[in-house]
């Protein structure tokens, strides 16, 4: 079927990427707020294979969403979307037109020249905005179990966060702590982990002492103050845990945001880029396949 959408004249285009600014804009700044934060760190560990561009955007737009998908996805996973339901906007990658690489290739194939990928706003819908298909349709669950931080459901994956530590020249010791669950001493690259905690306890322990190491390893981090080299090791560790199924809160995160109230937007675009990243690293050592963490979608 053509396409017979009218082309947007120039003041048109110029109205649209005001709106798709403000769209932006106003995705960060729910970040302010301690429930804002917390809100993103959830969000993102029911997105984890999406960017934290795109988790803010669909936090501000639908804040119940858990899984997102467009029309033709959700019919394939066995649910149609419902009457009536207004749609999120997230951005998504536009390879270039096989009409373009093959004008590129015409001229010549300059690598200098090769035709970007560009991003558009595209239409998802929330799990809520659509109901289950009749029969033989199979719906598949959305939902994954949260195991307890205090059994020995994940002990296996500590092995991942020793291997981690190791490639950037961190050694890990379980020991006697004191009062601290954990320790990352930058000098000496020692990780010390308490040996009074249960195997999960120990997982999640390590995965925050890590963050402190990686965040002193990562040459595109910002200059922190200890608040937000906390809330971003908090954080990290929060995500990371959610990710793997494991029950943990982030109890000191409400207090270490109130900087974030008075932070400029540039500020905290590069501490939740941070966050994400250092996240997206540890996880991958975590979860072998990041398809298992969560629906595909």
């Amino acid at each position: 079927m053509p396409n017979t959408r009218p082309a947007l004249t120039p003041h048109g285009r110029k109205q649209r990427r005001t709106e798709q600014r403000e769209l932006v804009r106003a995705s960060i700044e729910q970040l302010r707020t301690s429930d804002g934060w917390q809100a993103y760190l959830k969000a993102r560990r029911r997105f984890s294979s999406y960017s934290w561009r795109n988790v803010l955007l669909i936090l501000s737009q639908h804040p119940t969403a858990h899984h997102v998908a467009g029309f033709r996805k959700w019919l394939e996973l066995g649910y149609a979307v419902q009457r009536g339901q207004h749609a999120i906007k997230i951005w998504a990658r536009c390879a270039p037109s096989h009409k373009r690489m093959q004008a590129w290739r015409n001229a010549g194939a300059d690598p200098d020249e090769r035709p970007r990928a560009t991003y558009k706003l595209v239409s998802v819908f929330a799990q809520d905005q659509v109901a289950p298909l009749p029969p033989p349709a199979k719906p598949v669950p959305l939902t994954a179990p949260i195991a307890e931080i205090s059994g020995d459901s994940h002990q296996d994956l500590f092995a991942g966060i020793v291997g981690l530590a190791g490639e950037i020249g961190y050694t890990v010791c379980v020991c006697d702590t004191g009062p601290a669950d954990g320790t990352c001493n930058r000098a000496t690259h020692e990780i010390k982990i308490a040996e009074r905690l249960s195997p999960n306890g120990r997982l999640a322990a390590g995965i925050h002492e890590l963050s402190h190491a990686l965040v002193g390893a990562d040459e595109q981090a910002p200059k922190l103050t200890y608040a937000q080299e906390e809330l971003v090791v908090e954080s990290i560790a929060f995500c990371c845990c959610q990710t793997v199924g494991l029950d943990t809160g982030a109890n000191s995160i409400p207090y270490l945001t109130s900087w974030a109230e008075s932070a400029s937007l540039d500020v905290l675009e590069q501490t939740v880029e941070l966050t994400a990243r250092l996240a997206d690293r540890i996880e991958a050592v975590l979860v072998a396949d990041p398809a298992a963490a969560q629906p595909a979608a």
